[in-house]
């Protein structure tokens, strides 16, 4: 199967490359543990509520439950952007093909909005932690806004900004 013939509209059907891999991973790791560190370092105890939003809801909720389970480059093309494919293949126990409920999209927009706001006020006492984590944390989500969104294959994530074409077209 010639991936870029089958699917012309799909640019990433033929995998993501090492440099967007890195991009995309490096600044999304560099963004949590930035981020935990500095509330650890301020207040430890509030690292809490950050290990249970980044910590588990990346992997438990949005890898589990919401983006990864509906991932055509996971389940088609077994290529993963943010993870190791095999691990993102062992985390996600069934694939889905529905879009998005209700609850599924509010945990979405919760986890990916508190990532880089909880952590910042207890990073602004720490200027060189504050500019690390709002440069890895620009980089990840401007890559993904700018670069990663708009040519994504997961439908009904609320991110998603490619042009898909219908079954039905």
């Amino acid at each position: 199967m010639n991936p870029t013939k089958d699917h012309p509209g799909c640019t990433l059907a033929e995998g993501f490359s090492v440099r967007e891999k890195l991009w995309a991973q490096s600044s999304f790791l560099i963004m949590g543990i930035v981020g935990t560190i500095g509330i650890v370092r301020a207040d430890w105890p509030w690292v809490l509520p950050y290990i249970v939003i980044y910590w588990y809801g990346i992997p438990g909720v949005i890898m589990r439950h919401t983006n990864c389970p509906r991932c055509p480059h996971l389940h088609v093309y077994g290529d993963c952007l943010q993870a190791p494919p095999a691990f993102t293949k062992w985390l996600v126990k069934k694939r889905k093909t529905e879009p998005f409920t209700p609850g599924e999209r509010v945990l979405f927009y919760l986890i990916f909005i508190l990532i880089p706001v909880y952590p910042l006020y207890w990073l602004i006492s720490q200027p060189v932690l504050l500019t690390v984590f709002a440069l890895s944390a620009g980089m990840w989500y401007l890559g993904q806004w700018l670069y990663f969104c708009k040519r994504c294959r997961i439908e009904s994530c609320p991110f998603n900004r490619a042009k898909i074409p219908s079954a039905s077209s």
